[in-house]
C-alpha cells in the first residue's frame, strides 16, 4: 500500500512550491502582475522613479490607462470618454515610506483637458495592519485612511485603502457605509504578469 502512497505524496510535495509561485513577491512584483475581480483585470506593471502603469479592461469591452506614484496616488486616468490628471503641488514623495501610525498630507489641483479643479488637501493615516486574502494568497497591507477636504477645511469624503508596500500597490477600498458598517471591494485572485495572456 504504501508504495502507491509514495509517488502521491511525493507529487504532492513538489506541486506545492509551484502553487506558491503562483503568488508575486516583493521581488517578483517588479516584473509585473495581474489582479482579477468579477470579469475586471488589471495588469499593473512597474515603471521608472516608482511610478506604476496600469491597464484597466472592463467586461463590456472598455480599457482604462492610470499612472500611479508608487501605487497609492493616481496621478492620471485616461479612457476612451475621460481623461483627468492629478496635478500635486506638495512633495508627493514625502508621503512615503508608510509605515504604522505614520500620518501625511498631500495637496494636489485635479484637473482635465482644459480644465484645473480647485485644491485639494489629502489627509493619510496608517491605522493598523492586516492580514488580506486574494485567492490562494496572502499579503501583509497596511490600513490607511484617506480624509479629503477642500479649500475651507472641509472633509467631503472618506475611504480606507489596503496597501500591499510589498507589491507597492492598494489591493482592496474599505467604504463605511453608515456608522458601524464597512464595506470592503477587493480583488478576487492575483497571478505574475507573465503567467497570462496580455490584454
Amino acid at each position: 500500500m504504501f508504495r502507491y502512497l509514495y509517488p502521491i505524496a511525493l507529487m504532492t510535495l513538489l506541486a506545492s512550491p509551484a502553487c506558491a509561485d503562483d503568488c508575486p513577491t516583493a521581488q517578483t512584483a517588479k516584473l509585473g502582475f495581474v489582479l482579477e475581480r468579477q470579469g475586471t483585470i488589471a495588469e499593473v506593471r512597474p515603471a521608472s522613479d516608482h511610478f506604476v502603469h496600469v491597464l484597466n479592461a472592463y467586461p463590456g469591452g472598455k480599457k482604462q490607462d492610470v499612472i500611479y506614484y508608487r501605487g497609492f496616488f493616481p496621478i492620471s486616468r485616461f479612457d476612451d470618454t475621460a481623461r483627468s490628471i492629478n496635478i500635486p503641488v506638495s512633495d508627493i514623495r514625502s508621503v512615503f515610506p508608510l509605515e504604522l501610525k505614520a500620518r501625511r498630507a498631500l495637496t494636489y489641483a485635479p484637473s482635465q483637458p482644459g480644465k484645473v479643479g480647485a485644491l485639494i488637501s489629502l489627509e493619510l493615516t496608517v491605522t493598523g495592519q492586516e492580514q488580506l486574502q486574494l485567492g490562494s494568497c496572502s499579503y501583509n497591507v497596511l490600513v490607511v485612511r484617506n480624509r479629503f477636504l477642500n479649500g475651507d477645511g472641509k472633509t467631503t469624503s472618506e475611504h480606507i485603502d489596503l496597501y500591499s508596500p510589498d507589491l507597492g500597490f492598494v489591493l482592496a477600498k474599505r467604504y463605511e457605509e453608515k456608522p458601524g458598517t464597512q464595506t470592503t471591494i477587493k480583488y478576487q485572485s492575483i497571478k505574475p504578469l507573465g503567467r497570462v495572456s496580455p490584454l
